[in-house]
């Protein structure tokens, strides 16, 4: 796979999910889906990360200690290219969904639930708004804060 193509996958995917049935990363963009077969989300998050040149574990313990949280930590596989997940639940639940920041275009809070629009304008509706939008503002000041000026 080429580097531009690989480009083109992170900005354009939306989300990914778990299916354990079969064992795969089931990649959601715009309205396809594309499978990768894993041993685990965190094999898969864990692969991405040393690609990006640092483990799953070590981007978790860097985030951690720069943000002083604990729980629904996003994995932060590469700063520059924003590329970064955030799940929409524990990830412990099954259902759980990892968000990709790099392609969120809005949100919008309401009571009960949020709705996250992405650039390829389809949306996805998630519980805990105010947990997604911690996660988000959080995401937001560790680029900051590691980003170059």
């Amino acid at each position: 796979m080429s580097f531009s193509h690989r480009t083109r996958i992170i900005n354009t995917m939306n989300y990914l999910y778990y299916e354990f049935k079969t064992s795969q990363v089931c990649i959601v963009k715009e309205n396809e889906k594309k499978y990768h077969n894993s041993m685990s989300i965190n094999a898969y998050f864990n692969e991405k990360c040393l690609m990006n040149g640092a483990s799953l574990k070590g981007r978790q313990e860097a985030f951690m200690y720069q943000m002083k949280v604990k729980k629904f930590i996003p994995i932060i596989v590469s700063v520059p290219k924003q590329e970064i997940y955030f799940p929409n639940k524990s990830k412990k639940d099954p259902n759980c969904l990892w968000i990709n920041y790099a392609n969120i275009q809005h949100v919008s809070y309401y009571d009960s639930f949020c709705r996250i629009l992405f650039k390829d304008g389809t949306y996805l509706d998630c519980t805990h708004p105010k947990r997604i939008q911690h996660s988000l503002q959080q995401i937001f000041r560790y680029i900051k804060k590691n980003t170059p000026v």
